[in-house]
């Protein structure tokens, strides 16, 4: 008998979450119409005792929990469990006692007994008894209990029931500790400001509102504002910098542990969070802050094509939360990019490919008689030049280190193998630790 009550309890619980919570005007406990018990305070805490024979295969014959809600007014209701059960009678079985207990709150147990009257007409026979309801608050986890009176051993019933949390709708409306207002907004994107209007809360509480970044908190930022509970008019109108995914909206009436409700008009904007690299002239450093928490791997790479980028050796970083990404010693050439990925995709960012950078290149030319590698540079930098073979696996031999004076050019002579079809001509920046590479492949030479 025990499984298929725990089985119907937990189609119950189900059940009630997702669909409209019972209302009630009493909390009464009470058995079925025509049968006199009585409710009493529990006050015993005897140990149990051995079971008489006719009760040694159940009294409890099935158990009903379920919540209920007592509205004063509008928005204005309380949650209850309610317990049920079938109760078979006995001579020997004087009541139940049913007990409700949770994390943070105290035991309470109430016991329904049956007069001597009672158990004399129905001893044999099945009872429906309702043994009212207990005080809870959303999300609660009860473990609900029922004895006999007397406590007799092995004739227990428990079992752990899920109060309804804030997610389910009847209680996000008429529960004050579930009531977060509802936030609707506008976007000015050409003034950067956000329209924002509350309906929904309760009405004898004042209203915050604010601009925050969410992470696992939300962190507040400057705009914020009080909307009057007498107001007419629940409305607010903030400035923001930049519509970054995490900037949220976030309200909450004005009282002690109110519910928050949060709505992030950008959340889309993904884009957004790859801006912000910058660059150290004078140490070469690259680096990056996430304006917004963020779990990212961030990669160098040389730009080989409009959606192709190849990672540099060595310059993978993990970034969880906001930690900040710096890179020493860069080479800040337009082909070197900055790789985002996500578990949505992949953005690439070239910082270097606009703006004032200073550049080195490489070039070919006929001089002398000879093919000539032209290097000319905007900065102090030392190069290397090499001859690689454009095979299935490229090999490259070092030809000539160079070390360039800003502002200068330096040609070097060429044999006649760079005419060959399958050989190019590779430069790399050697005085940095993350350096593009500059490859001319094809050349033509006559």
């Amino acid at each position: 008998m025990k499984p298929v009550m725990l089985l119907t309890l937990a189609i119950c619980g189900v059940l009630t979450q997702g669909n409209h919570i019972e209302r009630i005007q009493e909390c009464n406990a009470h058995c079925a119409e025509g049968i006199h018990c009585k409710a009493k305070p529990h006050m015993s805490f005897a140990f149990c005792e051995s079971p008489r024979k006719r009760l040694i295969s159940s009294a409890i014959h099935s158990v009903n929990i379920s919540t209920v809600m007592k509205c004063e007014k509008t928005k204005r209701c309380s949650l209850h469990l309610s317990v049920t059960s079938l109760i078979q009678i006995s001579e020997h079985l004087r009541g139940i006692t049913v007990c409700a207990a949770s994390v943070g709150m105290l035991r309470s147990c109430r016991d329904v007994v049956f007069p001597r009257g009672t158990r004399e007409k129905l001893d044999g026979q099945k009872v429906a008894v309702n043994h009212g309801c207990f005080n809870m608050r959303p999300d609660q986890q009860v473990h609900v209990t029922l004895r006999t009176i007397p406590s007799y051993c092995n004739l227990t019933w428990s079992q752990v029931y899920n109060v309804p949390g804030c997610h389910n709708n009847d209680l996000r409306e008429n529960v004050p500790e579930c009531i977060t207002g509802k936030i609707s907004y506008n976007v000015d994107e050409e003034r950067r400001r956000l329209l924002v209007s509350v309906s929904g809360m309760l009405e004898d509480r004042d209203y915050h509102l604010r601009l925050c970044h969410k992470a696992f908190v939300c962190t507040a930022t400057e705009e914020h504002v009080l909307l009057p509970k007498d107001s007419p008019h629940k409305i607010a109108t903030f400035q923001y910098s930049k519509a970054l995914p995490c900037l949220c909206i976030e309200g909450w009436s004005s009282m002690v542990d109110a519910p928050r409700t949060q709505v992030c008009p950008f959340i889309n904007r993904t884009d957004e969070l790859w801006h912000g690299l910058t660059f150290d002239h004078e140490v070469e450093a690259l680096s990056w802050e996430p304006a917004c928490s963020v779990n990212v791997v961030v990669t160098l790479c040389q730009m080989a094509g409009e959606h192709l980028c190849h990672n540099l050796v060595n310059s993978r970083q993990e970034v969880h939360k906001k930690k900040k990404v710096v890179y020493s010693k860069v080479d800040a050439h337009p082909r070197l990019c900055v790789k985002f990925s996500t578990d949505l995709g992949d953005w690439i960012k070239c910082p270097f490919l606009k703006g004032i950078f200073p550049v080195w290149d490489l070039t070919l030319q006929w001089g002398a008689g000879h093919p000539q590698a032209v290097l000319t540079s905007q900065i102090n930098a030392n190069l290397s030049l090499s001859l690689c073979r454009n095979t299935k696996n490229t090999t490259c031999d070092n030809i000539a280190l160079v070390s360039m004076e800003k502002a200068k050019s330096v040609a070097i002579n060429l044999t006649a193998d760079v005419c060959r079809p399958d050989v190019c001509v590779q430069v790399t920046r050697t005085d940095v630790d993350f350096s593009s590479q500059v490859l001319l492949c094809d050349l033509q030479c006559w």
